[in-house]
């Protein structure tokens, strides 16, 4: 015969997980007390009541025991029976709801779990509540060993509201330990900086107001009236840095808001992102990461919202549909706000975040078309603004990696052409979609083979003079595969040009690779290959004097390759190239040929 049977919760274990593998900020049941108090207060505010809600919190220290940290709120405060069933029944009536306390049911649907958070630092938790329903006052004591124990405070009167009693563990290190006023201030700050209610901090009897200043930013209204600097001090209070540029945003909605501040320095693309978060005006993280697009690293926001859920920890949102749409428009406000910046601030935001917003422009057309003039480029005569370039230049040219910017620079600039080097991070995808959007600018794409179609071809004579060598010298090259051809070209101080495919640059990484692995994944790689490899070519230049003299000195065709192949290990070296093993054992064996002759 079956019987149903209950799950036994286990105290200590529940604390184990939520002290070293729930919640990552260890004073977590300061923003779980805050979370209660408010959310009472809350509630009240919904019964219609008229009073003046507040949240005091006092430190009480002692010479002969542990200091003691006491919760007070004048909230809604339970009853005898909602005691019983929140209390003694840990996570009760959550109902899989994840706000903070803006619906009915949620003002109490994590009483428990939160107020067992408080175990995490101490040993036992007091609770006197008085409700504002029946004026009865009910106390509870629990412990960390999982008993509790229940009594009405009869003859007694309280206005309505609880107060918590957490007394710290006797144990030198404490991690989370907010029972210095200083730690106890901070944490205050930290989660109760955005609450409405008035969070008073009482130690030794001086008290201070711990949000009088920052709550007012979390309405909307009152945060477009507040002073430039005090935006900027919000900002850095809250996200610990000094800030000289900011906008206001907010999504389609409009129930998530708040300040964009612009950082003051270069950043690296993969770095956390700094982003507050406020929920129903509870602070969440400051970490968030997935609230703002991956293209705006050059933003560091403070926002407040009521439309996204926490996960079970509260220390960060579900990655959901609500997250991607909020997500989406707070990008569309950024882009908006950045368009309207004046351009003395843009071009100085331009020098510093090029590569954020250049992956912005890179994936929006419209935003692209108003901040190209503003995008750095590299082109022959260094770095220029795209404003610059198309100003001076009738006709622009872009390579698309650095390799062939590289291969054709020499000849690009004895052309006079104006050519940028496309090789650079989203460099060559936002000069492909200016080439499209932008029907007034001559702006190409060139490869370096085009270049090669004009070089000049021997004559006649020429050509049969120097057949023979050439094929003598290719047939001694064919082991580095490479071929060698002469042509006549500008600039003549130039010797040689090496010029490179796409299909002969990946050919030579993957026999560079090859090389260095082992024989079987070198066999693997090399079987990838196609049966007859691309193949670069070095032009050797007949207008360079030098090329003159070796073709003309009388040598024999086997002391002209040494001199070639010097010359082709000084073009990889150039390039940038690294050399293969045969190349850098042939560039050793020629010089070691040519200190023999000295």
């Amino acid at each position: 015969m079956e019987h149903n049977q209950r799950f036994q919760v286990h105290l200590s274990g529940m604390i184990d997980i939520l002290s070293n593998h729930l919640y990552n900020e260890k004073d977590v049941y300061i923003r779980e007390l805050l979370q209660n108090a408010n959310d009472a207060i809350t509630a009240r505010e919904k019964a219609h009541h008229n009073f003046s809600p507040s949240i005091h919190v006092s430190l009480i220290k002692s010479s002969d025991s542990p200091p003691t940290i006491v919760f007070e709120d004048n909230g809604i405060g339970l009853t005898e029976e909602e005691v019983h069933q929140f209390l003694a029944t840990i996570a009760n009536s959550s109902k899989g709801e994840k706000t903070f306390g803006k619906k009915e049911s949620d003002f109490i649907g994590r009483f428990g779990i939160g107020l067992l958070s408080c175990f995490i630092v101490s040993d036992e938790i007091v609770m006197v509540s008085t409700s504002a329903k029946t004026n009865e006052t009910i106390e509870w004591r629990g412990n960390a060993d999982g008993t509790y124990a229940i009594r009405r405070l009869d003859g007694i009167h309280f206005s309505p509201g609880t107060k918590v009693y957490i007394r710290r563990k006797n144990v030198n290190e404490l991690p989370g330990d907010c029972f210095t006023l200083e730690a106890l201030r901070r944490a205050l700050r930290k989660y109760g900086s955005s609450l409405q209610p008035a969070i008073t901090l009482e130690c030794q009897g001086r008290e201070e107001e711990i949000n009088q200043w920052s709550k007012q930013f979390a309405d909307k209204d009152a945060l477009l009236r507040m002073s430039r600097s005090d935006i900027l001090q919000l900002g850095s209070n809250i996200l610990g840095a000094d800030y000289q540029d900011y906008f206001y945003i907010e999504n389609k909605t409009g129930r998530t808001f708040g300040i964009a501040y612009i950082v003051p320095h270069s950043i690296h693309m993969n770095a956390k992102k700094n982003n507050a978060v406020f929920l129903n005006g509870m602070f969440v993280t400051k970490e968030c990461q997935h609230i703002l697009p991956d293209w705006a690293i050059f933003i560091h926001c403070i926002l407040w919202t009521d439309e996204l859920s926490p996960v079970a920890s509260r220390e960060d949102f579900y990655q959901n549909d609500e997250l991607k749409h909020v997500c989406e428009s707070l990008g569309e406000a950024i882009k908006k706000n950045i368009i309207t910046l004046p351009d003395v601030t843009l071009t100085k935001l331009m020098h510093i975040h090029y590569l954020g917003f250049k992956a912005l422009a890179s994936q929006d057309d419209d935003f692209l078309s108003f901040i190209y003039p503003y995008l750095p480029m590299r082109t022959l005569d260094g770095e220029q603004s795209l404003k610059t370039i198309f100003e001076k230049n009738n006709v622009v040219y872009y390579t698309e990696t650095v390799n062939k910017f590289r291969q054709i620079q020499d000849i690009a600039r004895a052309k006079q052409m104006a050519l940028i080097n496309g090789g650079y991070t989203y460099d060559v995808f936002i000069l492909d979609k200016l080439a499209k959007i932008l029907p007034d600018i001559n702006l190409f794409y060139i490869d370096p083979m085009e270049l090669t179609d004009s070089f000049k071809k021997l004559d006649g004579i020429e050509e049969a003079e120097y057949l023979a060598l050439v094929q003598a010298i290719n047939k001694e090259m064919d082991d580095f595969k490479v071929t060698v051809e002469i042509r006549r070209f500008e600039p003549i101080d130039i010797p040689t040009i090496f010029i490179h495919s796409n299909q002969s640059q990946e050919d030579r990484e993957l026999e560079r690779i090859a090389e260095a692995s082992n024989s079987l994944f070198g066999d693997i790689l090399l079987s990838l290959q196609s049966q007859e490899p691309e193949r670069p070519t070095l032009f050797l230049n007949m207008n360079n004097t030098l090329i003159q003299k070796l073709l003309q000195s009388g040598k024999t065709a086997s002391q002209l390759t040494t001199i070639v192949q010097i010359l082709y290990i000084q073009a990889l070296l150039l390039g940038h190239y690294p050399l293969k093993k045969n190349e850098l054992e042939m560039m050793n064996k020629n010089l070691l040929y040519l200190l023999e002759l000295i």
